[in-house]
């Protein structure tokens, strides 16, 4: 039993507190154990001295002896132990002679009254052996007990402290969730208002694109009117020239009537068929040369229609996104 105390004692040197509680549980069956062997022990001798008293004190009886409390024994070596202290039992009431049968009724009452007075304070004694044990048990149960609150305690300290930590660390979360769910709103009332500005800019590059469409088709028009007003040039020019041309045929005609007049004497009937002949051909290109200037003030009149259909049509059509590019 020293030698295993020491070990006990030698091994019970470890530094965390998971160390200890794995030796302590570990080695609680030997505590155990040894506490049943000390019990078992202290149980032995109450009896044996019981034995002894009742057999120095009884005269009369010596086969009779004391019925021993029947307790589990382990495997430590106890077995043998109660063997041999059967043994020596046998051997003391062998050695027992009888005292003689000379006394009287008085002294074996008085010795009766003795005997139950011994084995009284023999049980009394076991008793008190029992109690202590106990005592000496729960008493080591209870410190353990309070090594596993204070333990437990400061665990649960340790537990709080971090239910703090983590308490405070939802809290800075939470405030973050709502400064993100802040800065999510203004992202998303800026995003509508950015797509209310594409939509306002698609519409006016589709405006725009009309609009690029009408003046490339206005110009288009501007070139064929150019080319129409130098085609109506030309013909206005040879028109002209044709006048002049005409006219210069007149001055020659008149010249020749003078100069028939002079020679009618001679040349009388056959110059005046020749003279009306000519005087028909002249009065046709006359009718035919007043027929060109009409259709030269029509084509002139119709190029001013145009001028100013042409002006109404751009009013018209660039004016209205003029209006929606100020609003």
């Amino acid at each position: 039993m020293k030698t295993l105390a020491l070990n006990l004692h030698e091994e019970d040197d470890s530094d965390t507190f998971a160390e200890r509680a794995e030796n302590y549980y570990r080695k609680r069956p030997q505590l155990l154990n040894l506490l049943q062997d000390l019990y078992n022990g202290y149980l032995s001798l109450a009896d044996r001295y019981c034995q002894t008293v009742i057999k120095q004190s009884r005269a009369s009886s010596s086969s009779q002896s004391i019925s021993a409390l029947n307790f589990d024994v382990d495997d430590h070596g106890w077995s043998h132990f109660d063997s041999q202290q059967n043994d020596s039992d046998a051997e003391s009431s062998l050695s027992y002679q009888a005292p003689p049968t000379s006394l009287t009724q008085q002294q074996q009452k008085q010795h009766e009254l003795q005997e139950q007075n011994a084995v009284d304070s023999d049980a009394l004694i076991a008793q008190l052996v029992m109690k202590t044990v106990e005592y000496e048990i729960l008493a080591h149960e209870l410190a353990t007990l309070e090594r596993c609150n204070s333990e437990s305690s400061r665990k649960m300290d340790l537990q709080k402290s971090l239910l703090e930590v983590l308490e405070s660390e939802r809290l800075v979360l939470l405030s973050e969730n709502a400064r993100l769910g802040y800065s999510v709103n203004a992202l998303m009332d800026e995003n509508k208002g950015l797509t209310r500005e594409m939509m306002l800019m698609k519409r006016k590059a589709g405006d725009l694109a009309r609009c690029v469409l009408k003046m490339r088709a206005d110009h288009r028009v501007c070139l064929l009117v150019r080319r129409i007003e130098d085609l109506q040039c030309q013909v206005y020019g040879l028109e002209k020239k044709n006048r002049e041309y005409c006219e210069q045929l007149m001055e020659k005609k008149t010249e020749e009537n003078e100069y028939m007049e002079k020679n009618q004497a001679s040349d009388g009937v056959a110059m005046t068929e020749k003279s009306k002949m000519e005087s028909n051909r002249w009065v046709k290109a006359e009718t035919i040369f007043s027929k060109k200037d009409k259709e030269v003030s029509k084509t002139d009149s119709n190029k001013k229609w145009w001028g100013k259909v042409k002006k109404m049509d751009l009013f018209l059509l660039c004016g209205p996104h003029s209006n929606q590019q100020v609003q």
